[in-house]
């Protein structure tokens, strides 16, 4: 029994003890519970982005430096709409595609990088110009694990080399 009154000492019934036990488990299982499901909605995540379209990649991993139509930012960083095809016209065009910081250090498997980049020359490509040779998997596995010690200079040389050919995209960003 419970003494009452002020200053009376307390004295935990068994009874009470049980529900406090219960309390404890029943708590601990909401525990579990919610992290459960947090471990299924990050797997269920996972799962979505391992199947998501060029598309939702581009706008995922490249949308946020490249720009929302592939524009680019002046100065700073190359556009990809109109010029991306262009290089692809060479072997020394596609190398340096693959090679530059966002190809080589992208988190996308070599399968998904082939299939944004090939999504982008098909949505943003010039319109008077032919369609290159889409990437390959095996060929972006090839190129992309030796990423470039001069981007700016290796894209001055391969552009002068496309000009040679025909229309090339900017020298510079």
């Amino acid at each position: 029994m419970r003494a009452r009154g002020p200053g009376a000492a307390t004295t935990v019934l068994p009874g009470a003890l049980r529900r406090e036990r219960r309390t404890g488990r029943t708590l601990e299982a909401m525990r579990r519970l919610l992290l459960l499901a947090a471990t299924a909605l990050a797997v269920s995540a996972l799962a979505g982005a391992a199947s998501a379209s060029p598309g939702e990649d581009y706008m995922l991993y490249c949308m946020g430096c490249h720009g929302a139509e592939a524009q680019g930012v002046p100065g700073r960083i190359p556009p990809l709409a109109g010029a991306l095809a262009r290089f692809m016209r060479t072997s020394e065009g596609r190398n340096y595609v693959l090679r530059v910081p966002g190809a080589a250090n992208s988190v996308l498997s070599d399968g998904r990088l082939a299939a944004v980049l090939n999504w982008l020359t098909e949505r943003y490509g010039a319109a008077d110009e032919p369609r290159p040779a889409p990437f390959t998997e095996e060929e972006v596995t090839r190129a992309r694990r030796a990423p470039l010690a001069n981007v700016q200079a290796t894209r001055r040389e391969v552009v002068r080399e496309l000009a040679a050919s025909g229309a090339a995209p900017a020298a510079d960003y």
